[in-house]
C-alpha cells in the first residue's frame, strides 16, 4: 500500500524527473564542452539527448511492464534474489554520491558568487533545511514545489532575449569543425547535466494514472534536451569558445552581462529564480536516496532515517579538497550515472527474453 503522501500523477513523476536533471550540471556545461570541442559543444548536447531519448524510451517501455514495481524489485525479479539486491546496492551508492557532490556543487556555487566568507558547512546547512522538510512531507509536495520551477526555466530563457543583440552566429561555425569523431567521444561530459531520468523508475508505482508513459517520458527527453541546446549554443554565440573556455559559471556571466535600466542587477533575478532550481535537482536525489534505502531495508523510522541519510551525504560531500576535484568527480558520476542508465534500459530486452 502506498502512502498517500507519496501519491502521485505521471504528469508530476516527469515534473520531477526534469527537476532532477535541471540543475547543476547546465552551470557548468558549456564552458565544458568549450574546452572540449570548442564552439561545437552544442553538437555534443543534440548527440547526447538523442542517445538518452532512445535510453529513456527503453526505461520507459521496462516500467511499464511492470507498473506496480520499483526498479528495485525489478531487479530481483530478473536477476534473482542475490545479484537483484547487488545492483540495488549499486544504485543506491550511485544515488547517495550523486546527491552529495550535488549538495557540494551548490554550496561552492554559493559561495563563490554570493557569500564568499561563508563556511561551506554553513551554506550546505542552510541548503538542506527546506529540502530536509519538503522530505518529511513526502513526494506530492516535492513534485508540486517542482512544478513552479519550470516557470523559472522559461524565466531564464526569456532572459536570454534581452542581450540576443549581442549574440554572434559566426561564433558557431564551421559547424562540426571539431570532427564527428569528436563530437562522439566528448559526449560523457554531457551526460552528467542528463542524469535524473533514472529516477523515475522508482516511483513509477506511486504514480495513479499509469497511461502512456512512453509519451511523457519522451516530451521531458526533448524538453531536457532543446533546453540545453539553447543554453549552450547562447552561452558560446555571447562570448565565443575562446573566451567561454575561462568562465566557470557562463549562465550566471550571461546574466551578469545584461544591462537592463529599472533593474540594475539582474544577476540578483538570476539568483533567485535559479537557486531553487539547483535546490530542486539536490531534493529530488536526496529523497530518491531516502525513499530507496527505506524500501529496501524495510527501515520505518523516518525522520532517523533523514538524519542518517543527511549526516552520509554531508561526509561523503566534503571528500572534493576543491572545485576541480569537483570537477573531476561529477565527471566520474556522469560514466557511473551513465552506465546505470544504460544498465536499467538494458533490463528491458532481458525482460524480454526471461518473460516475467
Amino acid at each position: 500500500m502506498v502512502d498517500k503522501r507519496h501519491e502521485i500523477t505521471l504528469k508530476q513523476l516527469i515534473i520531477f524527473g526534469i527537476s532532477a536533471q535541471i540543475g547543476l550540471g547546465i552551470l557548468t556545461l558549456p564552458s565544458n564542452l568549450a574546452k572540449k570541442t570548442g564552439h561545437d559543444g552544442w553538437l555534443v548536447v543534440v548527440a547526447a539527448g538523442c542517445i538518452m531519448l532512445l535510453l529513456a524510451i527503453f526505461i520507459a517501455l521496462l516500467i511499464n511492464r511492470y507498473p506496480n514495481n520499483s526498479i528495485l524489485d525489478i531487479n530481483v525479479l530478473l536477476y534473482g534474489k542475490y545479484f537483484g539486491m547487488f545492483f540495488n546496492f549499486i544504485f543506491i551508492c550511485y544515488i547517495l554520491f550523486t546527491t552529495s557532490l550535488s549538495s557540494r556543487f551548490f554550496a561552492e556555487m554559493i559561495k563563490i558568487s554570493v557569500l564568499n566568507q561563508t563556511p561551506l558547512i554553513v551554506i550546505s546547512l542552510f541548503i538542506f533545511i527546506p529540502t530536509i522538510y519538503q522530505v518529511t512531507k513526502g513526494l506530492k509536495v516535492i513534485c508540486r514545489f517542482a512544478s513552479l520551477l519550470i516557470l523559472a526555466h522559461i524565466t531564464l530563457i526569456l532572459t536570454f532575449l534581452l542581450i540576443i543583440r549581442d549574440t554572434r552566429v559566426t561564433y558557431l561555425m564551421p559547424i562540426a569543425k571539431s570532427g564527428i569523431i569528436t563530437i562522439f567521444k566528448n559526449m560523457p561530459y554531457a551526460f552528467f547535466s542528463f542524469l535524473g531520468i533514472e529516477l523515475i523508475t522508482i516511483f513509477y508505482p506511486n504514480v495513479t494514472n499509469k497511461s502512456n508513459p512512453v509519451k511523457w517520458v519522451t516530451i521531458e527527453s526533448i524538453y531536457i534536451a532543446i533546453f540545453y541546446i539553447i543554453v549552450v549554443a547562447f552561452t558560446t554565440a555571447l562570448f565565443g569558445e575562446n573566451k567561454l573556455k575561462m568562465i566557470i559559471f557562463p549562465m550566471y556571466s550571461v546574466e551578469r552581462a545584461i544591462k537592463v535600466p529599472i533593474l540594475e542587477r539582474l544577476d540578483i533575478f538570476f539568483i533567485a529564480f535559479w537557486f531553487p532550481i539547483m535546490a530542486g535537482s539536490v531534493r529530488s536525489y536526496f529523497f530518491s536516496s531516502y525513499y530507496c534505502i527505506a524500501k529496501l531495508f524495510k527501515i520505518r523510522r523516518e525522520k532517523l532515517l533523514i538524519a542518517i541519510v543527511f549526516i552520509v551525504v554531508m561526509i561523503i560531500g566534503r571528500i572534493p579538497k576543491n572545485l576541480e576535484d569537483i570537477f573531476t568527480y561529477m565527471n566520474y558520476d556522469a560514466l557511473l550515472g551513465a552506465a546505470n542508465i544504460l544498465f536499467i534500459a538494458f533490463s528491458f530486452f532481458i525482460s524480454l527474453i526471461r518473460r516475467r
